[in-house]
């Protein structure tokens, strides 16, 4: 007679002793593949407690106010460290110190050996432009313009480099020209080409320009370093489309001006849970208003646009100033209601707006919070 199979069991028999001994061997596993991590070392960095301490213990005299001690232990971890970017710290810590102590000849030798050591370390661009910094306001300035210039052309990708270009463009244009100061941009944008700065050198081309009374040529330029660096790629596309806007306004052109502050506002991202609003959008938005209202005399399309503003950008510090002038207009022709829905709208929704005092001028039917101060002339001039 064959033997029946076993039946499969939560209680026990073959299925349950099965599940016991995979259960068993899981375990087994389980604990071999920890007792083998145990015996593995930590992936972590290895400092040293050579530059630890006396890092750590310089970090506290910091915070302390302690500076020379900081100094003199900054100095001691650089020594002992293992790692090049723990050293260059240390001895970039060094050089702040002396700077809180006022020592800049220290200043001088300890950001050198930084440069001199680490050519290229994490912490020598910042130091090369602190360098350079320090000569200015603290040394010789005929050799400090030539290190800022220096470090523009060595590390134009750092952090430090677009300040150390405007600062370097500011002073070649009043101390040399603006001839002077051209001949050098039209250098670097071959030599800057591709790094962080070009969007930049071509902008401060355009300003060079238009310093330079060539108002066509510089709005030329500032549309081409606008459009060859295109949101999200150019850092100052739209201070370029706001600076072209404001050449095409002298220049009477004023619906280019209005063309170049849509492409501006052309880039501004929408999404579900709102848009991701920058600096200049507000701003770009109110001139088109402005330049509707005051240059074109077309009343309709500034409202058009002012409702846009309050609409679209209802939380910049400008909302509160479109509602105010949207409510001047609708009182020039006429619309009583539209003119209190805004001054209404002023007393409810914007609370530290200067124009809540007036919105009772604005509106009889709107009153006045209670205590508030009275309306100041300059705006109740304007009613």
């Amino acid at each position: 007679m064959v033997a029946e199979p076993a039946r499969c069991s939560s209680r026990g028999g073959a299925g349950g002793s099965g599940r016991r001994v995979r259960a068993a061997g899981w375990l087994s596993a389980v604990a071999l593949l920890f007792a083998t991590a145990l015996t593995i070392p930590a992936c972590g960095p290895s400092y040293g407690e050579a530059f630890l301490h006396p890092f750590r213990a310089a970090q506290r005299a910091y915070g302390a106010g302690r500076y020379q001690e900081a100094a003199q232990l900054f100095e001691q971890a650089g020594g002992h460290a293992i790692r090049l970017k723990d050293r260059d710290e240390a001895f970039f810590m060094q050089a702040r110190m002396y700077e809180r102590l006022g020592r800049w000849d220290l200043v001088r030798a300890t950001y050198l050996r930084l440069i001199e050591l680490s050519p290229q370390g994490p912490r020598t661009g910042r130091a090369v432009f602190e360098l350079a910094d320090v000569e200015l306001a603290h040394g010789d300035a005929s050799r400090g313009w030539p290190m800022v210039r220096a470090g523009i052309e060595r590390y134009p990708n750092h952090g430090s480099a677009r300040r150390a270009l405007t600062r370097w463009t500011e002073h070649c244009a009043s101390a040399a020209g603006e001839p002077q100061l051209m001949a050098q941009l039209d250098q670097w944008l071959t030599t800057l080409a591709g790094t962080d700065l070009e969007q930049q050198v071509k902008v401060e081309r355009g300003r060079s320009l238009y310093r330079s009374g060539k108002l066509v040529e510089a709005r030329q330029q500032l549309v081409r370093a606008a459009r060859q660096h295109p949101y999200p790629k150019g850092s100052l596309t739209d201070d370029a489309w706001l600076q072209a806007a404001e050449i095409a306004e002298q220049l009477e052109d004023y619906r280019q001006a209005i063309a170049d502050l849509r492409e501006l506002l052309s880039a501004r991202e929408l999404a579900a849970g709102g848009s991701y609003e920058r600096p200049l959008y507000p701003l770009a938005q109110m001139r088109i208003a402005r330049l509707y209202r005051d240059r074109l005399g077309d009343r309709a399309a500034a409202l058009r646009e002012l409702q846009i503003m309050i609409t679209d950008h209802a939380d910049s510090v400008l909302a509160d100033d479109a509602m105010w002038e949207a409510a001047l207009l609708f009182r020039e022709l006429g619309d009583r209601d539209e003119v209190c829905d805004l001054a209404a709208d002023l007393r409810e929704r914007r609370p530290a707006s200067r124009y809540r005092r007036c919105v009772h001028e604005l509106c009889p039917t709107v009153t006045s919070v209670a205590g508030e101060r009275p309306c100041p002339p300059y705006l109740s001039d304007q009613l």
